[in-house]
This record gives structure tokens, C-alpha cells and sequence, in this order.
């Protein structure tokens, strides 16, 4: 696998163990409050998740947590 492949691999799932943990905190919550529920906190969770505003976040921050740990890999700051 080439290794720019390799890197959108990582971004990758690095968007989907974020979205797997906002899943199961918000699920979690869901069977706290008085309309909970595990539909409840599915739906609550999809329609989060779907933001553009989350999802951007999310994509940004791997992009740029990918790139600096490559960064680092190639010698990061020298001097």
C-alpha cells in the first residue's frame, strides 16, 4: 500500500474511533435521562454525527494530528 494511502487509512480511522466514542457516550447518556432509550440515544447520536460542523472538526483533527505525528517521525524540529 503506497504510503499517502496509507495515511488517508489512518485519517480514517481516526474519524471512526472518534464517532465510535461520541457513540457510546451519548448512547450511554440516553438511558440516563427521562426520554431515554436506545433509539433515543441512536437518533441523538446520528443526528449529531451528521453535523457539518462535527464532521469537519473531526476530519481537521485527524488530518492534522496525522500530519504532525509524520512530522515527527521525519525529525521534527532540529537544532
Amino acid at each position: 500500500m503506497p504510503p499517502v494511502m496509507r495515511k488517508l487509512v489512518d485519517v480514517a480511522t481516526a474519524i471512526g474511533l472518534t464517532a465510535a466514542v461520541v457513540f457510546v457516550i451519548i448512547f450511554t447518556n440516553s438511558f440516563l435521562t427521562a426520554r431515554g432509550g436506545s433509539v433515543h440515544g441512536f437518533n441523538t447520536w446520528y443526528t449529531f454525527i451528521l453535523r457539518p460542523d462535527i464532521l469537519g472538526t473531526m476530519i481537521l483533527t485527524a488530518i492534522v494530528t496525522i500530519g504532525y505525528v509524520m512530522w515527527q517521525q521525519n525529525g521534527g524540529r532540529r537544532g
